[in-house]
């Protein structure tokens, strides 16, 4: 029979508290500075909770959980004002390399929350070691709850979220506080947190970023700030927002009246007026509709609509996909007039590309548009996300979702040295072995890549060159029959893109071995389009892009850089209760502590696969993280309660089964994926959950078991380790996926499990 107890229901608020400040402060890091210093976040959360655990097993407590968790609610707030005050520059990084310290300093404050919390919940296990199921039931439940309420939270109360988390710590704080004696603390400090909720407060966000940059033109105005609980959308009007990628410089008029729009305070794109709409034959998004009159196109992440726009000044049939609702209610209802109501003409769907062109319609013309949260830009700040739009599967469905004259058509930034040009190249190239229905131009700061249904011919080629020689745009590639002269209108100091292009042509495995970037194609398992960064070619990107090449910018090194700074981080909190002899000495079965590591890395290498694998299922990162976080600790909680019903002499053959679940899941999962994903979104968010229930069940088992089976003076020191290990675990699990893929580290999870049971 499940007991329930005043310090079981403390438990479950702090653990729902401390999930719901992990994902806010994920969400605020994406908006205050780029999206990739934000899965650091992940690392610190699981930093403090390690050092709890060292903590404790060096220093004996009486009883911490009230004051741990009145900590807790004072430091959740004091972190985030201080952080948010605390701007990493990573141009500064470069030249002043203490500057690296203010990383460090995130650490320290993001922390403290986390460790308190972790305090707690290490001494009621150690208090508790019988009922260690229970316990971590009510954990994993808790931290359950606050990963689903974090989402409306978000959108409702946007920053003011930190207030709501810090007032769940200090109700937790009344179930652990013994008599009335310190009620009036207790009181005094929610008062306080009330007042602190009626202040005025703002994200600070990076001065590097889109948002600061038009709001810093003369006269440029913040009309309105929206937020929904996976993004900020910022409306501002400024000569800054003036959206027309890759415009000709034969175009001599104005460009009409634009309001631009910012998610997470970049992704910069604009709704335009309808009003004089020339300038979209002089874009080379157009260079479709010089090939094919009226035709039918599917548009991907449409963003405000200029691709949209193109497509109607073309007399084009169009349906349009975005993933954002708020862009898609802005032109439907405040900008309708503005913006010519073309989100109405549109068939206009809140959705992603991938499911959608499963679907049996056929387009002539499908557009990855730019204008939309496929992220990358211009200047070279890219992000190691995933990405599901860009890569080898998503181009065979957007090709299988053509008519047999159809195109597809996509626009990128232009790079020098080129990279992104290449990488989208080599996708095409995967698609069309031959190259024979390639054709690759660049406008001054943008390339367009048309990828034909059938082989090109000379008919078509002409109208292509004549729309290049029109607008003063070079071609890049065309089928190797037809001849062309590159860098012949912009005039580079040389065809960089041309040359390197026919290099890659001539012999591609040798070229993806020694190019400067990593430019090879990537796919579903390997799904980081922006991640050109070769360790191997460290040194000599640096001596040839000198001060122009900022590591700090450049998620692969970031993230190499975070994973040495968390390993060395989190063996020093495994071995700091060695320093400490007298103390260890008496435990017995120390190896057991390989065990906690073991399941530490198992547990979180396989929820970050699965967060991954159902962001194509799902269609966005919040429905999958939330949908995957929420499903394994719901049901790990549940085989957690369950396990107290188990002897821990099954422990092994517990072990046994997870791993045979793992291997099970490992042929089922991209199954699953490919026989559902055409469901609409809420059927998916069901499936996704009780798929994972059975696999998340089973691993329920493994902690609690394992805390029952060792000393009870080793408790802290196995949850300082299992700690320090989920610490390295996120970072080490997707450095792994960037080389092997995520069907590697999926198995690799299981023989993790498999290893362990060996130490304990």
């Amino acid at each position: 029979m499940l007991k329930i107890n005043k310090t079981y229901i403390g438990l479950f608020l702090i653990s729902s508290a401390a999930l719901m400040l992990e994902i806010s402060l994920i969400r605020f890091f994406s908006v205050a500075q780029w999206y990739h210093f934000a899965f650091m976040i992940i690392s610190i959360a699981l930093f403090g909770i390690a050092a709890s655990g060292t903590f404790l097993f060096i220093k004996k407590v009486k009883n911490p959980l009230f004051l741990s968790s009145i900590l807790f609610s004072i430091s959740t707030i004091i972190g985030f004002f201080i952080t948010n005050n605390l701007f990493f520059d990573p141009y500064k990084a470069v030249t002043n390399i203490s500057h690296i310290f203010v990383l460090l300093l995130y650490y320290i404050f993001l922390s403290f929350p986390f460790f308190f919390f972790g305090v707690t919940v290490a001494f009621i296990f150690s208090q508790n070691q019988k009922n260690s199921g229970v316990v971590y039931f009510y954990n994993l439940s808790g931290s359950a709850l606050g990963t689903i309420l974090a989402i409306p939270f978000l959108a409702f109360l946007n920053v003011k979220i930190i207030f709501l988390i810090s007032l769940i710590g200090l109700i937790a704080s009344l179930f652990f506080v013994v008599g009335k004696k310190f009620n009036k603390i207790i009181l005094f400090l929610i008062i306080i947190n009330l007042l602190l909720f009626f202040t005025k407060i703002n994200i600070n966000i990076s001065p590097y970023k889109e948002l600061n940059q038009a709001l810093n033109v003369p006269n440029s105005k913040l009309i309105a700030t929206k937020w929904n609980s996976f993004s900020r959308v910022d409306i501002v009007n400024s000569s800054f927002t003036r959206y027309a990628p890759g415009l000709s410089l034969s175009f001599r008029s104005n460009l009409p009246e634009q309001i631009g729009i910012l998610v997470d305070g970049s992704n910069m794109n604009s709704i335009t007026k309808y009003d004089n709409l020339d300038f979209v034959d002089f874009l080379p998004m157009s260079l479709p509709y010089y090939i094919k009159k009226e035709p039918k196109v599917l548009v991907i992440n449409a963003g405000a609509g200029l691709d949209v726009l193109i497509g109607f000044k073309n007399n084009a049939t169009i349906t349009a996909l975005e993933t954002n609702p708020i862009i898609i209610n802005l032109l439907k209802n405040k900008y309708k007039n503005f913006s010519g109501d073309i989100y109405a003409k549109a068939d206009i769907y809140f959705g992603e590309g991938r499911s959608f062109v499963k679907r049996d319609e056929k387009y002539d013309i499908i557009v990855l548009s730019l204008a939309g949260n496929v992220l990358g830009g211009p200047s070279g700040i890219t992000s190691l996300n995933e990405n599901y739009l860009l890569n080898v599967d998503a181009f065979k469905d957007y090709y299988n979702a053509l008519t047999n004259d159809g195109f597809l058509v996509v626009t990128r930034w232009l790079f020098n040295p080129p990279k992104e040009e290449l990488r989208l190249f080599s996708l095409a190239l995967e698609i069309d072995k031959e190259g024979e229905k390639i054709v690759i131009l660049n406008s001054w700061n943008t390339f367009t890549l048309l990828l034909s249904k059938k082989c090109l011919d000379e008919k078509i080629i002409t109208k292509i060159k004549n729309f290049a020689d029109k607008n003063k745009f070079d071609i890049i590639y065309l089928p190797k029959q037809f001849d062309f002269e590159p860098n012949k209108h912009i005039q580079f100091k040389e065809a960089y893109h041309y040359n390197l292009i026919q290099q890659l042509i001539k012999n591609k495995k040798e070229f993806y071995k020694n190019y400067l970037f990593d430019v090879s194609p990537v796919y579903d398992n390997r799904p980081y389009y922006f991640n050109f960064f070769k360790l191997s070619k460290f040194f000599e990107l640096k001596g040839i892009l000198g001060q122009r090449w900022n590591p700090f910018l450049d998620p692969g090194f970031l993230l190499f850089f975070i994973f040495i700074q968390a390993l060395i981080l989190a063996l020093l909190f495994i071995f700091i209760p060695l320093l400490f002899k007298n103390k260890i000495k008496k435990i017995t079965n120390k190896k057991s502590l390989f065990y906690f590591f073991a399941i530490g890395i198992g547990f979180l290498f396989i929820e970050i696969v699965l967060i991954q694998k159902f962001i194509l299922f799902l269609g966005h990162t919040v429905f999958s993280t939330t949908t995957v976080i929420f499903s394994m600790l719901f049901f790990s909680s549940l085989g957690s309660l369950y396990s107290q019903r188990t002897d821990v002499k099954n422990l092994k053959k517990v072990i046994y089964i997870l791993f045979l679940f793992i291997i099970v899941y490992s042929f089922l999962l991209n199954l699953f994926i490919n026989n559902f994903i055409i469901l609409n979104l809420i059927s998916k968010i069901i499936l996704t959950s009780i798929f994972i229930a059975p696999l998340s069940f089973f691993m329920g088992f493994a902690f609690p078991l394992g805390i029952k089976k060792i000393n009870k003076e080793l408790i802290p020191w196995a949850w300082a380790v299992n700690g320090s290990a989920s610490v390295l675990s996120p970072i080490l699990a997707i450095m792994l996926a960037l080389f092997f893929g995520y069907n590697f580290v999926f198995i690799i999870a299981g023989l993790i499990y498999l290893v362990g049971i060996f130490f304990i």
